[in-house]
Formats: structure tokens, sequence, C-alpha cells
């Protein structure tokens, strides 16, 4: 792709497919819970978090990458990292310090990492189809 340049990200459309993935993902959880696929067991709940954080990641990153027409990879890169400061702030604002309880000790740096992972492949795979069906694409 030669679009791949930071002078291409669009960093307001980066935020807005961020908040488009948050939004989609609380949504198909709320309505798994509607349905009563969660809360069944762990490891169920496990595999339905993710699947419906994919769902949402993929859908966010379609947004951005169809909105900025323009390095897909990067992108949908900046909205897992978007989910990383986010993750920081909320757990330096509301954990520990304010609560006294350390937020820290319930996500492991494997978990974190794979939760990061999981949330960019999504999103870089959603703002590339966007990308692609994008009406004006910037080369």
């Amino acid at each position: 792709m030669h679009s791949e340049h930071l002078r291409n990200v669009q960093w307001s459309w980066t935020a807005f497919g961020w908040f488009a993935a948050v939004a989609a993902s609380s949504a198909i959880l709320l309505a798994m819970e509607g349905v009563g696929l969660l809360g069944r067991s762990e490891s169920a709940d496990a595999l339905w978090v993710t699947f419906a954080v994919v769902l949402g990641f993929a859908f966010g990153g379609f947004v951005a990458g169809y909105k900025a027409a323009a390095a897909p990879i990067l992108h949908g890169a900046a909205m897992a990292g978007a989910s990383f400061v986010a993750w920081f702030v909320i757990n330096l604002t509301f954990g520990g310090f304010t609560t006294g309880l350390s937020a820290w000790e319930h996500l492991s740096v494997r978990t974190a990492a794979l939760a990061l992972l999981v949330q960019g492949g999504a999103a870089i795979a959603g703002c590339w189809l966007g990308y692609r069906y994008a009406p004006v694409r910037v080369e």
C-alpha cells in the first residue's frame, strides 16, 4: 500500500473509529447479556467477550478506514494504541489512589498484550476493508 505514511493518519477519524468500536462492542455485549449468553461459565464468557470485541473493533476499523481512505494499517494500530492509553489513564485515575484497590493486579501482561493484539488485528482488518471500499483513496 502506498498510503502507509504517518502524514496520512487522520487522528480525528482514528478517535472516532475507536469510539465506534467501543460502542459497538458494548452494544454487542449488552445484547448477549439480554439474550442470556453470558454468565454460564468463565471460559464461555471469555470467548463471547472476545467475539464481541473482534466484531466491535472490526466495525470501528471499517468506519475509520472508509472515512480516512488512507493508511489502514496505521489507523488500525492507532486504534489499538488508543485502547492502551485509555486503559492506562483509567487505571491511574480510578485504580489504587482513589479506590484503595490495585487495578493493575487484575490484568496480567500476557492478557493485556493479547487483548491489544486482538483489538489491533480486528481494527486493522476493518480499516483495510473500509479503505478497500472507500470511493476515493489516497495513494
